[in-house]
């Protein structure tokens, strides 16, 4: 049997506030877009129902699609709930990290109608550095206990290899794909059982490899799928996305 939910401690850099730069000379300035200028309603999170259709963060479009009579929503939102202990859907505006605070944060589920973008709003291809990545709650808790949908990962004997993967894909500005990364969210395939995880700290995730884009989108898989297709449930958590920006000579 897996004990507790096991955590991921890597060195995580405090908020830095979002910035624009301009300087004669030099390399490309990199910008960070934290997120903490957005408005959050008093729900403590924006999940598209007024109809808008995007939301913008910095230099960033991030498009959402809302659903009015299911109210429900995919692609991105925003929030800063940090109630990592209430298991189910009702909690899923939440990231799992308990030293998130009030800091705020962008969730990401899938579109079964196509892709949805995280979009640089001048039209140019920029190298992405990192971002900070974190399960929600609703999915770090579906994985380590199980649900009505979900299974436990490692299953009743501890020793199933389950995993959970998110894969970020990059397109230039002609929507030439240029790469793609992909991430484990939980991992419980070692046979070492001190090695299983299931993420549930901030971790900077490295996409410099996917080289210059103009936007990216975000799909998942898992060890846990049915007939109509990923149990887990598809949530992503994200901050502190940083990027190079080519300094203008003056």
């Amino acid at each position: 049997m897996r004990s507790s939910l096991m955590l991921i401690v890597l060195l995580f850099g405090s908020a830095i506030v979002l910035t624009s730069c301009q300087k004669s000379g030099g390399g490309p300035t990199v910008q960070v877009v934290d997120f903490e200028s957005l408005v959050v309603p008093q729900t403590g999170y924006w999940n598209g129902s007024d109809g808008s259709g995007f939301f913008v963060a910095g230099a960033l479009k991030f498009g959402n699609e809302y659903t009015a009579a299911w109210g429900t929503w995919d692609g991105f939102c925003f929030s800063q709930k940090n109630d990592f202990t209430t298991a189910g859907y009702s909690n899923e505006y939440s990231v799992v990290d308990p030293s998130n605070l009030k800091n705020k944060f962008v969730l990401f589920y899938p579109s079964f109608a196509g892709d949805i973008f995280a979009t640089f709003s001048d039209n140019l291809d920029h190298t992405i550095q990192s971002m900070d990545l974190c399960n929600s709650t609703y999915t770090a808790l579906s994985m380590k206990n199980g649900d009505g949908y979900s299974k436990k990962f490692g299953g009743t004997s501890g020793t199933d290899p389950d995993w959970f993967k998110v894969t970020i894909t990059g397109y230039d500005h002609t929507n030439t794909k240029k790469g793609s990364i992909d991430f484990y969210l939980a991992d419980f395939r070692s046979s070492d059982a001190t090695k299983d995880y299931i993420l549930a700290k901030w971790t900077t995730v490295d996409l410099s490899s996917l080289g210059k884009v103009n936007k990216v989108t975000i799909s998942f898989s898992s060890s846990d799928t049915g007939t109509y297709g990923i149990n887990t449930p598809t949530y992503l958590c994200i901050d502190n996305l940083k990027y190079l920006e080519d300094q203008v000579i003056l």
